[in-house]
């Protein structure tokens, strides 16, 4: 991809020696808009070229997958290969696996539904599955939205920046929310699922068991309706499965350093975050915030890479 982490901004610990009188939001976000509810929107272009999605390769290799076939799973896959099904549209005269072979192609449509294959893929096979990756390509590229929070912490904490990164003409818009105080959440929530609505599928690290369930919580916590879940790709899930075996954990930052030759200047460790955003409620001070931004941005752009060296190395497989 050929991208290097964003240099952040100083915060306010290296201005100490220029300066200590505290900045506004206002001065620290200079390029950032803002409506009546307060929320800041962020937004940063970001020259990336898209990774190496192809609807031709995603289904060729869904209907080579005999799994998905209801009752065939892994005890009949291989039996049925080395018979000569190397296919699911094979299957459709076998005597005993065709009514189901039949009815699934049925299912999944002409063209395919991502959905419906969504549904199959999530029914029958593990989230680490290069498939749940490679069906991406059945969608356009500019309908994926890369999804990352920050929030005061866990099990309903408020959630105070948002980040959801799309491909569009000239690279990769990330559009951030920050919410200059708690009272700004309700607005942050409203824009982010409106940012979303128009989504495909989701991409997250861990987002399936964080950031999702925390956005859910948060909008069951004020009483706004809940957004409907869209298909979700983690990425932790493939990470796990390409490299638990060779790095010493599966933390971001980890595989950034490990796999990615990603190297951040100036980064703030992600258990820093929650007291940047606390102690700039109780000082005023937005200085320690813009680190924190940059933080989260760069959680996205550091998620394309990812994905397209994961597609890169099951397309050598």
């Amino acid at each position: 991809m050929g991208w290097l982490a964003e240099k952040n901004q100083p915060g306010r610990s290296s201005q100490s020696s220029q300066s200590t009188e505290a900045i506004s939001i206002e001065v620290a976000f200079p390029d950032a808009a803002s409506d009546r509810s307060g929320c800041l929107r962020i937004d940063r272009l970001i020259p990336l070229t898209a990774p190496s999605l192809s609807g031709d390769a995603a289904g060729q290799a869904l209907i080579r997958e005999l799994r998905l076939v209801y009752g065939v799973g892994g005890r009949y896959a291989q039996r049925l290969k080395d018979q000569g099904y190397t296919s699911i549209v094979d299957l459709v005269d076998h005597p005993r696996w065709g009514a189901a072979s039949s009815a699934l192609l049925t299912d999944w449509g002409s063209p395919f539904d991502p959905a419906a294959i969504h549904r199959s893929l999530a029914r029958w096979l593990p989230s680490g599955d290069p498939l749940h990756m490679q069906s991406l390509g059945l969608m356009p590229i500019e309908a994926l939205r890369f999804f990352d929070l920050e929030t005061l912490g866990l099990g309903g904490a408020p959630i105070f920046l948002s980040a959801i990164g799309r491909f569009v003409e000239g690279g990769f818009l990330v559009r951030q929310f920050l919410a200059p105080s708690l009272g700004a959440e309700v607005a942050l929530l409203e824009r982010t699922a409106a940012d979303l609505a128009d989504a495909s599928a989701l991409l997250s690290y861990n987002g399936k068991s964080f950031d999702w369930t925390m956005l859910k919580e948060r909008f069951a916590y004020y009483g706004l309706p809940l957004p409907d879940a869209p298909i979700h790709v983690d990425l932790l899930h493939h990470v796990r499965r390409a490299f638990a075996s060779t790095v010493p954990d599966c933390h971001l930052g980890t595989i950034e350093a490990c796999v990615l030759d990603i190297e951040r200047t100036n980064d703030v460790p992600s258990a820093e975050v929650p007291l940047r955003y606390t102690e700039y409620l109780e000082t005023g001070d937005a200085a320690p915030l813009v680190p924190v931004v940059n933080h989260n941005r760069q959680d996205l752009v550091s998620l394309v890479v990812l994905l397209d060296r994961l597609l890169q190395m099951d397309s050598d497989d």
